[in-house]
């Protein structure tokens, strides 16, 4: 019988300034058996990135101190291959689009919707197929 190959689970970095939010995503990935880590910050998210494996970061644009927006430009800079989706209860189509020029892999409104969050991280060529992403039950964050 062939065993199969290890392979680590995928590491997904949720920065958000908003502890509910951050705990909401950590738990839904959790369940769809990625690793999750979190930062409360940009600069939290580039201490993390520095001394971790990350394969996907879910990145909100409003925070204070250092925002979404220069935080992806800080990431690409330094992790230019890093996919990042970003985030937020203010995105619009045209706002979106503008990420998408900026760097940015994908984008989704807040309250993030399980069903949007499956899809964008299936998007993601590195983690597509490597989760089970069932969107049984409800709930929003």
């Amino acid at each position: 019988m062939a065993s199969k190959q290890w392979r680590p689970r995928r590491r997904v970095l949720v920065v958000d300034d908003d502890p509910d939010i951050r705990l909401f995503l950590c738990d839904m990935l959790a369940h769809w058996r990625y690793e999750p880590l979190q930062a409360a910050s940009g600069w939290e998210a580039l201490e993390v990135l520095q001394c971790s494996r990350v394969d996907v970061v879910l990145l909100d644009l409003v925070m204070p101190t250092m925002d979404g927006l220069d935080t992806l430009h800080e990431i690409k800079r330094h992790y230019r291959d890093l996919p990042v989706i970003m985030m937020s209860a203010l995105m619009t189509p045209q706002l979106g689009r503008e990420l998408l020029a900026e760097g940015a892999q994908d984008w989704m409104e807040k309250p993030v919707r399980r069903e949007a969050l499956s899809v964008a991280l299936l998007s993601v060529p590195t983690l597509s197929g490597r989760a089970d992403h069932s969107t049984t039950g409800s709930g929003d964050a």
